[in-house]
């Protein structure tokens, strides 16, 4: 019953990202801003996702986080019932870039990997993560094409509302009984790692480094998808008949690839070394932002949805599971929340300087470049990551 209520969580939290990122043009429109301005209420949103991961995670580590996933839930309803009604650029702004930004930390990787590790045996931990955070993946399938269908009749505030009453009737009673089932029991793990308690002398080993180093590329990448990647292909298909199609379906093939991914991803953890497997997927990452830097027809941009899908979800779970190998289940909450910071930090950056860069060169060729190099990047450090892993991980496990 966790997986299938914490399916259903990532599910409708995709709408959160998801909507946004079909209404953009229609959200410049609506608020009477250029596109380098109104992206900062993205690159806001992600910033603050970031800002708030700490937090999270600390109430995680207190409360439980079945707890912490009910008051994502509550603040989602609030957010878009505001949503619905707002007018003002300001007031989008904080909704949606504080308290919904706020709503998703809360639902999402943090407390979800928590969840899981509180649960599940650590040969399954990969398999469940992945069928939870899957969601997300039906979420690209089945919500971000209904999302383009809508936009062509469906005004931004009646999406705000039908997202608000969703989350009222499904998420909140189904996560209030998941807080009833799994209140915070939290105890050492058998043969678990008991870290350092001083989390912030934690941030300065260099395994925090690299991991962040590694993670904020997921970010860069992350953040070009939920809000480059479809105003860049409206861009270049407008006129094409088809072009509302072809947005349709590379995401929902993004979807189905991420759901494929994860589940790929988590059988190839059980025996497979981890930071290896994470060089892998930013190749693969990489690779697929190359074939969209120089995408001219239906096949490449296909293409590209499939192999950036199989590697998604994939540098999350990966990393989740090595932060927990790091520093154990008792701060394995306050660190992934810091992780997830610098990762967001990147979203930020490459929302808002993706913006300004369009703006000024009237061109996403820049920023996708840009995510490109970010992804090389962690290529190198994912290569580091697993030398440095035999060396300080493995002994301390054994």
């Amino acid at each position: 019953m966790a997986v299938v209520i914490g399916f259903f969580v990532t599910f409708l939290a995709s709408s959160i990202k998801g909507s946004y990122q079909v209404y953009f043009l229609d959200l410049v429109k609506l608020f009477g801003q250029g596109r380098d301005t109104f992206a900062l209420t993205g690159a806001v949103f992600g910033l603050v996702l970031g800002v708030v991961s700490p937090f999270v995670g600390w109430v995680c580590d207190r409360y439980g986080p079945a707890k912490t996933i009910l008051t994502g839930a509550f603040s989602t309803v609030l957010a878009y019932l505001a949503l619905s009604i707002t007018v003002n650029f300001w007031g989008f702004m904080f909704f949606f870039g504080v308290l919904a930004a706020y709503a998703l930390a809360a639902m999402t990787f943090v407390p979800l990997g928590l969840l899981i590790d509180k649960i599940f045996q650590d040969d399954q931990k990969g398999m469940a993560y992945a069928a939870i955070t899957n969601g997300t993946s039906i979420g690209f399938m089945v919500l971000s094409p209904l999302w383009v269908w809508l936009n062509t009749f469906v005004p931004w505030q009646q999406i705000s509302l039908c997202i608000a009453i969703a989350f009222l009737l499904v998420v909140v009673p189904g996560v209030m009984w998941l807080s009833r089932l799994f209140p915070n029991n939290a105890s050492p793990q058998p043969g678990a790692r008991i870290p350092d308690n001083n989390v912030l002398s934690q941030l300065r080993r260099p395994i925090f480094i690299l991991l962040a180093i590694s993670f904020a590329g997921c970010g860069a990448s992350m953040a070009y998808i939920d809000v480059h990647l479809v105003p860049m292909m409206q861009e270049r298909l407008s006129g094409e008949p088809t072009g509302a199609v072809l947005v349709a379906s590379t995401l929902s093939i993004l979807g189905a690839a991420e759901l494929i991914g994860a589940f790929v991803v988590g059988w190839l953890l059980r025996f497979s070394a981890p930071a290896m497997l994470l060089a892998i997927l930013y190749t693969l990452r990489t690779f697929s932002m190359l074939i969209l830097h120089s995408a001219s027809d239906t096949w490449h941009y296909l293409a590209f949805a499939t192999v950036f899908g199989l590697t998604y979800m994939g540098t999350v779970i990966i990393t989740s599971v090595m932060c927990l190998r790091c520093y154990g289940a008792e701060i394995k909450g306050k660190m992934f929340g810091f992780l997830f910071t610098v990762h967001q930090l990147m979203v930020f950056l490459t929302a808002w300087l993706g913006g300004m860069t369009y703006e000024f060169t009237q061109s996403y060729d820049l920023v996708t470049l840009s995510v490109m190099g970010f992804c090389m990047l962690s290529v190198f450090v994912g290569l580091i990551l697993n030398r440095f892993e035999k060396k300080e991980v493995a002994p301390s496990m054994a």
